[in-house]
């Protein structure tokens, strides 16, 4: 009964028309390079038996290989992206087994389709996923931790989003299989990605049709017991590409007889649990890709005969930025952050925008829970490409920038606190501060501000400290008092890391002394 519910979702998933576009490997527009290799080995097809390919290669069998999922609703481009092909790739690099801590060496899936399907059971795309990889790092299954099913849940912890950062993506890449050739460049692929590295790679792919499997009993090194074939024109699916099998054999055309380009086929793996198909895989003939439908091809757009493939590293974040946020319909907002040089700017010189808060995440609370605990989320964002612009700066001064739509309700919250974390030099320098007081968010641009020196600019250039005594309202003589421009409000930052204005008047050059007048405030 159970197996007969599961087949009963699964056919409505694929046959809904309103998720054509909403699981494909590669945002339909999005140009990626095509996937170079560094070398080549000799192809089954133009050197018949003379060939440097192995008649059959799973790299689902590799330890670098995570254990075959049962995906959650529409998730399935962020299964294939993330949880096979990254988790895959990284372990690669890094050349450890998934067995050896199954948690902490699997990427979480729903960490990045959290961020794209907009609060609801909307699928994605798998090269956004990527994307989010590429800026922000990923978040491992350990981290992200166990859920409720039907929770859209962003994760919240400092330590969770920095321990995220050292993994990533660093390029993608695309092959076109509407051509031999770009068959058998993902086939050398497979075998060893032309990088004289241990394992071959893997790649998403989608495929757009009312397909469905049937059982396949022809020769097979394998042992898969499945084929797919093509039903049409419907919905789009996210699937893995693992191998291929040269030794299969189709008649996709069902002429009665076997042509050569219906010889040979890619292995794949779904995202439906070891129960489907044979164990969970199932073979795509090569046919497939390269005729037309009515030819027996699958049906697909241009976009769909890509697959997508990624490189990754491991990466060691020089700076970071800390923020812990109230806040109730996170689609509101969109952030910013940047830096410019002395606390008299109000404009960042550069800035990065972080695409996991980009007016998205749904009507909810920041952590996606139906809780008010849910609506305080702390996150970290990897900042290290403005290092060496803030190494320029005399005083970097930091901006935090919250941009406030009302895409849903009219939500409301504050920013409680931002950080700067420097571990350029092996340990975690911390410069903070602390938004006590009142400062709800408001519609519009909302500006957060950490200097981190006490020196500032005047409008002529002159850069100055202010010093001040507890005991009187006069300062000693200095040259930097010569530079002062009288009468003009100035802030400072007190001992106690608020903020103050500052006035200088009558300044009198036989006793060194000068007049000045305080008002505390706080930046905004």
């Amino acid at each position: 009964m159970k197996i007969l519910y599961k087949i009963i979702l699964s056919a409505l998933f694929i046959c809904q028309p309103g998720i054509t576009y909403a699981q494909l490997a590669i945002r339909p527009g999005t140009v990626l390079p095509e996937l170079e290799l560094k070398s080549s080995l000799k192809s089954p097809v133009r050197n018949g038996n003379n060939t440097d390919f192995p008649t059959y290669i799973d790299n689902s069998l590799s330890p670098y290989f995570p254990a075959i999922i049962n995906q959650h609703g529409g998730s399935c481009a962020q299964a294939s992206g993330v949880h096979y092909l990254f988790t895959y790739e990284m372990n690669r690099v890094l050349e450890r087994e998934v067995a050896s801590n199954p948690k902490e060496n699997t990427f979480s899936y729903r960490y990045t389709w959290n961020f794209l399907n907009e609060g609801k059971d909307n699928g994605s795309h798998a090269s956004d996923g990527v994307n989010l990889i590429l800026h922000h790092g990923c978040v491992t299954a350990a981290d992200y931790g166990d859920e409720d099913e039907y929770v859209y849940r962003w994760v919240t912890g400092y330590s969770k989003y920095y321990n995220a950062m050292h993994y990533k993506v660093t390029k993608a890449s695309s092959v076109n299989l509407k051509e031999r050739s770009g068959i058998e460049k993902l086939m050398q692929y497979m075998i060893d990605k032309g990088d004289g590295h241990p394992g071959g790679g893997i790649a998403s792919f989608s495929l757009t049709g009312n397909w469905d499997k049937t059982n396949y009993d022809g020769p097979s090194e394998a042992g898969i017991e499945y084929i797919m074939v093509p039903r049409g024109s419907g919905g789009s699916h996210a699937m893995t590409l693992i191998g291929y099998d040269l030794s299969v054999e189709f008649d996709c055309d069902n002429d009665g007889k076997i042509d050569d380009d219906e010889k040979g086929a890619f292995i794949f793996v779904n995202s439906w649990g070891t129960w489907w198909a044979t164990g969970g895989k199932a073979y795509m003939p090569f046919s497939g890709f390269t005729r037309e439908l009515g030819d027996g091809g699958f049906y697909k757009y241009d976009s769909h005969a890509e697959v997508l493939c990624i490189e990754t590293a491991y990466h060691e974040p020089t700076l970071t930025m800390e923020i812990n946020m109230t806040y109730d319909s996170r689609n509101d907002l969109t952030l910013s952050i940047g830096v410019a040089d002395g606390i008299q700017e109000n404009t960042p010189k550069y800035a990065v925008y972080p695409v996991i808060v980009k007016a998205q995440g749904g009507d909810l609370r920041m952590q996606g829970t139906n809780f008010d605990s849910g609506k305080t989320i702390e996150m970290g964002f990897d900042i290290s490409e403005l290092k060496s612009k803030a190494d320029e700066m005399k005083a970097p001064c930091w901006f935090f920038t919250v941009y406030k739509t009302q895409l849903g309700k009219n939500g409301t919250g504050k920013v409680n606190k931002i950080a700067i974390h420097d571990y350029s030099s092996g340990q975690d320098n911390v410069i903070s501060q602390t938004f006590i007081k009142s400062n709800t968010i408001q519609v519009g641009s909302n500006k957060y501000k950490l200097p981190t020196k006490e020196w500032y600019m005047d409008n002529k250039g002159n850069w100055f400290k202010v010093v001040m005594t507890p005991a009187n309202k006069y300062v000693s003589n200095s040259d930097y008092l010569k530079k002062f421009e009288w009468n003009k409000i100035y802030g400072i930052r007190k001992a106690n890391g608020g903020y103050a204005k500052i006035k200088f008047t009558d300044y009198n050059p036989q006793t060194g002394k000068v007049k000045f007048s305080v008002n505390n405030y706080e930046y905004k």
